[in-house]
């Protein structure tokens, strides 16, 4: 058990109404400072002093504002900064003392300990509080921490009933309630956040770069404020720190060693990494959390760490007002999915329906407070779409080798075959079949005339139909995609005699023919795909460029490779697999009775 508690992040995602017995370590501030002493008007302060420094589980004379309050000490680490958003009026108390955000202070019961903090509310719902109780223990994890609130009398009331148990303890302390208690309306803190005290500690820290050119990762873990010697087991959280692409608009720079970023959008300059806030507070979480240094308990925490800041408590009273869950199949949140589980959907675009699939499953979990788990299978869905994209791959090489070997003549190999022959089952030219038929038995040979040309649109197939108005020759499947819209619908094809009438005796005639290979290859591996927004209005992003559009794109979108399509053991395997694996909250079929039903959704991938 350490003090260093006080310093949680603002944004851990713990809910509101409880207390939690919990365990870890929470990051230690960042400002290093000359401790200021505020005389108080107790006469004894050496006793008062000297109960202070029972506070020293690490250099609290460099890193507080020790105040002398009546007849106790006040440990201020940060006095925090007045609000200047709207509704200013909840962040008043009796309409004259402020409630500073970012607030943090100790004060000590006997031998024990209790911190408090503040921060900003999220929607401008006011202030948020939490306390944290630390009492003298051999055990470093016994601490009671309640959760953020923002009713200061609720989470007071929860803090004086853990108190209330010890009897044996001066409770007239807490007979002042939790502003005076606290320190929060007493003139020291009010004159430091009227003087702005702590304004110039807003900004967490600056990134340095000895080389001028790229900073480092131990120079990304000083910035992040990682602790080599209790934090080995999160290097990874560094690590992705540092890997992750910065948002399009923003460019870094290098001045003096130190690196700063450029928001393109506004033109304005920032000390901040435009990713610092979600790693800084990735690492807190994993602090109290604990996960162990193996792949799947760290894609499990993260997971939970990305849903858990989607579905706040916020957002619970919200959908019990009547409102509705936020969006989760998002792109950015399919790009975070990508990150955690170490792929790459520009080379690999069809595994976003099994990111997708992934995102509807886990929010579900994560709404009815379940653990994250099944990571392990997921990785082996995306492995069984890669096994049907890779039949489907072999299948269109084996149509192409097909279509080039029946196209020339099997006597001379070199001149196109033009001729069938329903008994040899063989393509000839004109020259060949005229001189191979000429004699005996041959001569009552029945034969048929083919048209052996390649589509003009994919070049692969063999041509079927023949239109008029383009002028061009097609196989099935680019005939149907180029005359589904427009006038095109209404132009004649004229079927050819290709191998329409062969396909009963001649074994490769119907792959010839064309299979869909190619046409499924296309959608597999389009980078466009439709998501819909908060509005319930469908947009198409392109995950090569980026690009986002609401109008359909003349380009192929990707949708999901339906069941039992692709032939082998891989494809029927992976549809079963991974239609069935998860039961999908979204599936009306799976709809528990007296739920609202649902939209229907795809839900194979």
């Amino acid at each position: 058990k350490t003090a260093q508690a006080l310093h949680a992040p603002c944004g851990t995602a713990l809910r509101p109404g409880r207390a939690t017995r919990t365990s870890g370590r929470v990051a230690m501030a960042d400002d290093e400072r000359q401790p200021e002493v505020f005389g108080g008007g107790h006469p004894d302060q050496e006793r008062i002093v000297g109960q202070t420094e029972g506070l020293q589980d690490f250099r609290r004379r460099q890193e507080g504002h020790l105040i002398i309050a009546d007849d106790r000490p006040l440990l201020v680490m940060s006095f925090g900064r007045k609000y200047q958003g709207t509704n200013s009026s909840k962040y008043k108390i009796e309409g004259k003392y402020d409630i500073p955000v970012g607030y943090k202070v100790i004060i000590k019961w006997d031998d024990d300990e209790i911190v408090f903090m503040t921060r900003e509310g999220s929607r401008g719902f006011g202030p948020e509080f939490q306390i944290v109780y630390l009492p003298k223990s051999p055990v470093a994890e016994d601490f009671t921490m309640f959760e953020w609130n923002a009713n200061i009398a609720e989470i007071w009331d929860q803090f004086l009933k853990v108190v209330e148990g010890h009897e044996d303890r001066d409770l007239r302390i807490f007979n002042q309630g939790p502003w005076r208690t606290f320190g929060v309306t007493r003139d020291e803190v009010q004159i430091a956040l009227k003087q702005g005290t702590d304004n110039k500690t807003i900004i967490d820290g600056i990134l340095y770069c000895a080389d001028g050119q790229t900073p480092t990762l131990e120079e990304h873990m000083r910035y992040l404020g990682f602790d080599p010697a209790t934090d080995e087991n999160y290097l990874w959280i560094c690590e992705a720190f540092r890997s992750e692409p910065k948002p399009p608009n923003f460019f870094q720079y290098v001045s003096e060693g130190r690196v700063y970023w450029v928001d393109a959008t506004t033109n304005e300059p920032t000390w901040k990494h435009p990713n610092y806030d979600k790693y800084r507070q990735m690492l807190q979480a994993a602090r109290l959390q604990k996960p162990v240094a193996h792949w799947k308990s760290i894609m499990e925490f993260r997971i939970e760490y990305l849903l858990s800041n989607i579905f706040t408590w916020e957002v619970e009273e919200e959908v019990q007002k009547g409102g509705e869950y936020p969006l989760v199949e998002t792109v950015q949140n399919v790009l975070e999915m990508e990150r955690i589980f170490g792929i790459d959907v520009k080379n690999e675009p069809y595994l976003v329906h099994v990111l997708k699939r992934a995102l509807r499953h886990y929010a579900n979990a994560v709404k009815e407070k379940r653990r994250v788990t099944d990571v392990g299978d997921f990785r082996d869905l995306m492995q069984r779409y890669r096994d049907i994209v890779g039949q489907f791959e072999q299948m269109r090489e084996e149509e192409t080798k097909r279509v080039q070997k029946m196209k020339v003549c099997i006597q001379c190999d070199e001149q196109d075959a033009v001729l069938f022959c329903d008994q040899c089952k063989d393509f000839f030219c004109q020259m060949c079949f005229d001189r191979l038929h000429a004699k005996g038995r041959r001569q009552n040979h029945r034969r048929t005339w083919v048209e052996m040309g390649h589509c003009s649109e994919c070049q692969e197939s063999i041509a079927l139909f023949h239109c008029v108005q383009c002028a061009d020759l097609y196989c099935r499947d680019c005939f149907q995609e180029w005359h589904v819209r427009g006038g095109r619908r209404n132009h004649i094809p004229i079927v050819l005699r290709s191998f329409n009438s062969q396909t009963h005796i001649l074994a490769d005639a119907t792959p010839a023919m064309g299979t869909g290979a190619s046409k499924t290859l296309a959608q597999a591996r389009s980078p466009w795909f439709a998501f819909t927004d908060e509005n319930n209005v469908k947009l198409y992003y392109n995950f090569h460029t980026y690009e986002s559009r609401r109008d359909m794109p003349l380009a192929p979108i990707n949708e999901p490779i339906e069941e039992n399509r692709g032939g082998g053991l891989a494809a029927g395997w992976s549809a079963t697999y991974g239609s069935n694996m998860f039961p999908d909250p979204l599936d009306p079929s799976t709809q528990r009775v007296g739920k609202t039903k649902a939209p229907s959704l795809e839900t194979a991938f």
